[in-house]
């Protein structure tokens, strides 16, 4: 980032990146740059987990995670991160422990977000480069636009069944997310609940986005700019297809149109799970967590707290893990508007306070 202080190398750090930096697409430069650069890896779950343990253990030298949910026990075939004794816990905090453990030289920054039009520029500012790990369309055209509206590059993915896309948007030069989407909703589309996610396609699509991360990172042309990459893992076919940026695009195209906000964002979602919902103000909050504990501990029985979430029993059957910044994920429950009471009511609860 502009403005940066650099800092030279380490005796320990050249050992550590001693058989990346011999490599000619890095060098003693490049990777003097990887450790200045700063990059936003926004949903740390199946995508996510991938993409920052190897841009971790490769030397980036600020990692901003961002995630909403907390570890369940249907991460654990895919999401590499985590284990048994995360269950329950915010996988921003989990995330971040496990990444300092593997490279201590990595500044890491964690933020239990819920990523929509409001909150989606602080998920990007100040970052070189923003890594898609999400699994939903809206909060991607929320960092889309976000990231255009910066000019930050921004490499998206998705993955399903054996299947797996990547793309890598340039503002300013290239085609943006809504440019080759359409305006899908995910409404019309299926989910990891239905349909399931082979585990090796994801260690095969995140290679290729922290492939495209670091050529970006070290000032080299992406591939992947106006493609997108198809890969299926199961067949092991590859194939990229060309796509072009569109003029009339409501994103990148000509700047008189006037962004509108997406049709898709909204204060309580459906999570990829059975009758689970995440709940979230409009801007984040910073909740003393201390406070938020005593108040709860009051009323309901907690199962775990930490430093950024606290889950709580709210019901026989109803489970609740609300955030430092305001989030909260609820289990048990299928109807939305009751979702939304309960929620409004918290709110209410830690305002009284």
């Amino acid at each position: 980032m502009e403005g940066s202080v650099e800092m030279p190398l380490t005796d320990e750090e050249l050992e550590r990146y001693s058989r990346q930096i011999v490599l000619k697409e890095i060098g003693r430069e490049g990777q003097d740059r990887l450790k200045e650069s700063r990059v936003s890896i926004i949903g740390i779950g199946g995508l996510g987990c991938f993409s920052s343990v190897q841009l971790a253990a490769m030397g980036v030298g600020y990692l901003r995670l961002v995630d909403q949910d907390v570890v369940e026990r249907t991460n654990l075939h895919r999401q590499i991160l985590f284990d048994v004794d995360a269950l329950g816990y915010p996988k921003v905090e989990i995330a971040q422990k496990k990444l300092k453990a593997l490279n201590p030289n990595v500044e890491t920054e964690s933020l239990p977000l819920t990523v929509n039009e409001e909150t989606a520029d602080d998920a990007v500012k100040d970052v070189d480069v923003v890594v898609d790990g999400l699994d939903h369309l809206g909060p991607r055209y929320a960092i889309n636009r976000a990231c255009v509206k910066r000019g930050i590059p921004y490499v998206y993915a998705g993955a399903l069944e054996t299947y797996g896309n990547v793309s890598t948007v340039v503002p300013g030069k290239s085609a943006c997310l809504e440019c080759f989407t359409g305006r899908l909703s995910d409404e019309s589309l299926p989910t990891c609940e239905t349909v399931g996610v082979f585990t090796p396609i994801l260690a095969a699509i995140t290679s290729v986005q922290v492939s495209e991360t670091l050529r970006l990172l070290l000032k080299k042309e992406p591939v992947l700019a106006n493609k997108v990459l198809f890969i299926d893992i199961h067949s092991l076919s590859f194939s990229t297809v060309d796509i072009v940026r569109r003029e009339d695009c409501q994103v990148c195209g000509v700047p008189s149109i006037k962004i509108e906000p997406s049709p898709v964002a909204s204060t309580v979602v459906a999570l990829c799970g059975k009758d689970s919902f995440m709940a979230s103000p409009k801007s984040p909050l910073s909740w003393d967590m201390t406070k938020v504990a005593s108040i709860l501990g009051a009323r309901f029985k907690i199962d775990r707290r930490s430093l950024l979430g606290i889950t709580f029993e709210y019901r026989p059957g109803v489970a609740i893990s609300l955030m430092k910044t305001g989030n909260a994920l609820v289990k048990g429950l299928s109807n939305k508007d009751e979702v939304m009471r309960i929620y409004n009511e918290l709110l209410a609860l830690m305002m009284e306070a």
